[in-house]
């Protein structure tokens, strides 16, 4: 898409005057300013140096406060790489990975979803035979963890657990968080698993990429395996990648399925009562995006979309996906706001229709 309607502003707080005193932040920036590839290289390798000592000494508090204070988002990538580089990579003998699942799940009346994949023997197999996993030394645990579970592996944790061999396995949470729904929602949930890693040689469980021909047989046996009466289930899988990585892929992948779900709820909904969509996106002061569905001259039957944004996530690359989600629905009157907008007006959270505008 043509980089000239990329106009959504990233609402997100940074802080430019910051100083370059903290020795992350010192590094990370250096990465960006460095005259060429050598010096680059100089200060990437500084960076890993130093988090690498901070987490052989658990000092999370400093890498906190590094990512918490950056100047740009450019620093916090820069800075979240060398961290979750020196987690996966260096003496690593074993690779942490989760398999994200973004669960569209509909009910009539309250129902409860199974927690845990009953046969994960079956499923690690059909993943064996896709060629995700390549041997034995790759497995999914069952349990359904919800994504505070991962959250809770800090990355020292992850980092000593990545130099346990084998052992890691037995220190992997297992508290499955069962999905309880009326009506519609999306849910987010994770796989955990853990690959042994031979003499340095590449894990045995191919990580990230597309989902491919794998997709289709995962979701119909993720289908059966929560097989739930009065429920329709949509489960969508993404490619396993690590830990810390998969926790940023799902969560982003969560809100892009539900904001797909709500749009075409919603456009089908003006559409039966015929009325013209209007869709607005617009990028708010305390860090979220805004989306809206309305029609003209109807103030009633509008209804909206919150994105809170997480640190990673893309602003360009979501407004190229909703611009690409309304062509796809037909949708011909849209509006992106290329001003950042107050999260209130008069104490009511701000939200734009089609006669605001």
């Amino acid at each position: 898409m043509d980089a000239v309607r990329h106009i959504l502003p990233d609402p997100r707080q940074y802080h430019p005057q910051v100083s370059l005193t903290n020795r992350l932040i010192h590094h990370a920036q250096s990465v960006l300013d460095a005259p060429n590839a050598d010096d680059r290289e100089m200060w990437r390798q500084g960076l890993a140096g130093a988090m690498d000592e901070m987490l052989q000494r658990r000092e999370l508090l400093s890498i906190s406060v590094a990512l918490a204070m950056v100047p740009s988002q450019a620093c916090y990538q820069v800075v979240w790489d060398a961290l979750r580089q020196t987690v996966e990579g260096g003496s690593a003998n074993v690779a942490l990975f989760a398999l994200p699942l973004v669960l569209v799940v509909g009910s009539r009346e309250q129902a409860t979803l199974p927690a845990e994949i009953a046969d994960i023997d079956g499923l690690n197999d059909l993943l064996r035979r896709h060629g995700v996993f390549a041997d034995g030394d790759a497995a999914l645990g069952g349990a359904l963890l919800h994504p505070d579970s991962l959250t809770g592996l800090d990355a020292a944790k992850l980092y000593e657990m990545s130099r346990q061999g084998a052992d890691a396995r037995n220190g992997l949470p297992n508290q499955p968080a069962p999905i309880t729904v009326k009506e519609e929602g999306v849910f987010l949930r994770y796989l955990l698993g853990a690959a042994i890693l031979r003499d340095g040689g590449e894990p045995p469980v191919k990580l990230g990429g597309s989902v491919g021909a794998w997709g289709m047989p995962v979701m119909k046996f993720l289908g059966e395996q929560l097989k739930t009466d009065g429920v329709t289930l949509f489960p969508i899988a993404r490619p396993p990648l690590p830990a810390m990585q998969a926790l940023v892929a799902g969560n982003f992948a969560r809100f892009e399925v539900a904001l797909q779900v709500f749009a075409s709820s919603q456009i089908r909904r003006l559409r039966e009562l015929d009325k013209e969509p209007v869709a607005i996106l617009s990028a708010h002061d305390n860090g979220e995006l805004h989306f809206t569905l309305s029609a003209k001259g109807d103030d009633r039957n509008w209804e909206g979309f919150v994105w809170p944004l997480a640190s990673l996530d893309n602003v360009k690359l979501i407004e190229e996906n909703f611009r690409e989600l309304m062509r796809e629905c037909h949708v011909r009157d849209v509006h992106v706001l290329p001003e950042l907008q107050p999260e209130s007006r008069d104490g009511i959270p701000l939200f734009f229709t089609a006669d605001d505008l």
